[in-house]
């Protein structure tokens, strides 16, 4: 990148108010989720047939998708502000308390 790139990446970054880069790290976070969900999706989806397709007596894909699946629903409770010890006002509050001041 260039220096003239950097400088307007910079600039746009330190033009944009607290409440908009709060909001954009949700989207991004959500973004992040909803990609994590497609590959396990995927993923589970291609243990299934191929366990169905070489021991379908012995259903082993349920174990990696268990243990993948409650690191997705914690990743989802996360994201969207289902856990109160980790949602966005305990990040404001802590962010808040680093700095010293309120956010305005």
């Amino acid at each position: 990148m260039s220096a003239i790139a950097d400088e307007a990446v910079q600039t746009t970054q330190t033009s944009m108010r607290a409440d908009e880069a709060l909001a954009m790290a949700h989207v991004r976070a959500v973004k992040r989720f909803y990609i994590h969900l497609c590959q396990y999706i995927v993923v589970i989806g291609a243990l299934a047939i191929i366990n169905l397709a070489t021991a379908p007596r012995h259903l082993w894909f349920i174990y990696p998708a268990l243990g993948w699946g409650v690191g997705l629903a914690f990743h989802g409770l996360r994201v969207f502000d289902k856990i109160p010890f980790l949602n966005g006002d305990w990040e404001r509050r802590q962010v808040e308390k680093q700095l010293g001041r309120k956010l305005s």
